[in-house]
């Protein structure tokens, strides 16, 4: 008979996967976020058009690199147990993973580096008041921390989305047998069950006459017939009427 291998443990294999795929991911992430803070301060201005453009390469290698991430944990977490939903939690941990990172790494840079040149190059300009500078402070620091926050966010989302497509290929691929469901209780008849064309125990014949029930058309016993005196009991004549 064939052996049946049990698949692993599920949310061993996907925290496995996600935790593995997720810091590859977040490592990416801090290298272009790093490469573009220091890029920004080198130049006279965090806006110009070599800084911009080299923000806007790096943002979508880092994106497409975190896609593939997300995708590749879903596909290896769901040929380890031929089970989608594990491909879909591993791509989970993977987004949990890279976007708690990101926003760690994001906010200290924003808030070290980031934010305080902002500021210096405001209170150099000779047009900046303290109200001016106040308030960009303000929103930027509401513009980094939410921005962060839905990072964080549409990062979870994404590798739910994605190991579950990858978990739906690796399923394709994987080599586990999974064991058929198996009824709770044997399919089979109901003790003292009559078999099919049967009849029942002890059920009577077909109808018949009720006993002493008198035949169609036959007069009732006892009864003359017609035209005739009824039977009278029988006696014996007196001895001298007897003939000698």
């Amino acid at each position: 008979m064939e052996q049946v291998s049990a698949p692993p443990p599920s949310g061993k294999i996907a925290l496995q996967y996600g935790l593995i795929f997720g810091l590859i991911a977040a490592i990416i992430k801090i290298g272009v976020l790093s490469i573009n803070t220091f890029a920004s301060t080198t130049t006279s201005t965090p806006s110009s058009s070599s800084t911009f453009v080299l923000a806007l390469l790096l943002g979508t290698l880092d994106f497409f690199l975190g896609l593939a991430a997300f995708f590749v944990a879903g596909i290896l977490a769901s040929k380890q147990t031929a089970k989608v939903s594990t491909g879909t939690i591993s791509g989970l941990w993977s987004g949990v993973v890279y976007g708690v990172i990101g926003l760690i790494v994001s906010m200290v840079l924003f808030f070290t580096i980031n934010l305080p040149r902002t500021l210096d190059l405001l209170s150099n300009s000779s047009t900046a008041s303290s109200t001016t500078i106040e308030t960009t402070r303000s929103l930027a620091t509401i513009g980094g921390v939410g921005g962060a926050i839905l990072g964080l966010l549409f990062a979870i989302g994404l590798g739910a989305g994605l190991g579950a497509l990858g978990g739906l290929w690796g399923k394709s691929l994987s080599k586990v047998a999974v064991a058929p469901a198996i009824p709770p209780y044997p399919v089979a008849p109901y003790p003292y069950q009559a078999y099919p064309g049967q009849p029942y125990p002890a059920q009577p014949y077909p109808p018949q006459p009720y006993p002493t029930q008198p035949y169609p058309g036959q007069p009732y016993p006892g009864q003359p017939y017609p035209g005739q005196e009824p039977d009278l009991p029988y006696t014996s004549p007196p001895y001298y009427e007897q003939p000698r």
